[in-house]
């Protein structure tokens, strides 16, 4: 069997996209250990996203609390000072 890490029923844990393997498929990392996901929002890489735990067996089961926030599209505004 497969390491899987320590996680309980109900418990809230952030986990980061680590990278995106398909539209609707990424890889988290959770808790020291890779694994792969199906977010039900979309995400993209380097997000910080909190799930909790629904089940454990036979399979891990997350639902994502909240999905991150929007990304601004174009140019970030940046204030100088001289």
């Amino acid at each position: 069997m497969p390491y899987q890490p320590p996680l309980r029923v109900g418990e809230v844990i952030t986990a980061k996209v680590h990278r995106k393997l398909a539209t609707n498929r990424v890889m988290i990392d959770l808790k020291g250990r890779l694994l792969v996901a199906d977010p039900e929002h979309p995400v993209s890489v380097g997000d910080m996203i909190s799930v909790q735990v629904l089940a454990i067996a036979p399979r891990i089961r997350l639902r994502l609390l909240t999905p991150p926030p929007a990304r601004p599209t174009g140019p970030l505004p940046l204030d100088l000072r001289t």
